[in-house]
């Protein structure tokens, strides 16, 4: 089967990765990546004359590094199935400003849980989300899982400056290290968490009200009730 670039971006836009969109064309994974970089570079080549938002992936190596130069998506920190699996993020602009809202779900507690995470630019326009299930956790895990996949995703994009809101006022306060960390199940996600937050120049997280973060928490409802 034929595969347009057209076609690739817009599989990729709804979260699928370079190995799944390889399964549903019948097509090997090196002719996706193929296509892939030929998007980039024919949308690098439009960003040279036009301040436009740029959709760049990266294939990784053998050894797991990415491609040295300063257009490579996360060095290859991350997986590309870890970073797209259940999001939107084809719009989401490299080396920009971003704003995301995070949500955690728990039905149950422990019970099916998901994350939630809406992201928008620096104009206050959504550019990508977030609906992944997660499986079995508590409903503080699943908080701390969608602060941990919304720090990825902006390491990333490389992003200068992340202002992250969310209503869980105890991961905001053990951040800030107004309250400790007893929980054994929370304390490996907050180490995670704050090595991963001092990769990023300009990193905010900030506890807003649940009626402020209602997207994130839709996303995230509507992934906890999609059990794999």
């Amino acid at each position: 089967m034929l595969l347009s670039i057209d076609r690739v971006l817009q599989l990729l836009a709804e979260g699928k990765s370079a190995q799944k969109i390889a399964e549903l064309s019948d097509v090997e994974v090196e002719d996706v990546y193929a296509i892939i970089e030929e998007a980039r570079k024919i949308i690098e080549a439009s960003d040279r004359s036009k301040s436009r938002k740029k959709i760049i992936i990266r294939k990784k190596t053998a050894e797991g590094e990415g491609d040295d130069g300063d257009e490579t998506p996360g060095k290859s920190l991350f997986s590309e199935d870890e970073i797209f699996e259940g999001a939107e993020l084809s719009a989401v602009p490299l080396g920009s400003s971003l704003m995301m809202y995070i949500d955690g779900a728990s039905k149950g507690n422990p019970g099916p849980s998901g994350i939630g995470i809406v992201i928008n630019d620096n104009d206050n326009r959504q550019v990508g989300k977030v609906s992944l299930y997660i499986g079995i956790k508590t409903n503080n895990v699943a908080e701390y899982t969608a602060l941990l996949h919304a720090l990825k995703i902006a390491i990333y994009f490389k992003t200068k400056a992340l202002k992250i809101r969310t209503d869980s006022e105890l991961v905001v306060k053990q951040l800030n290290g107004e309250y400790k960390v007893n929980n054994e199940n929370i304390r490996p996600l907050y180490s995670q968490a704050i090595n991963l937050k001092k990769k990023i120049n300009n990193c905010k997280i900030e506890h807003v009200t649940r009626n402020f973060n209602d997207k994130a928490d839709y996303l995230a409802k509507r992934a906890s009730e999609m059990k794999k």
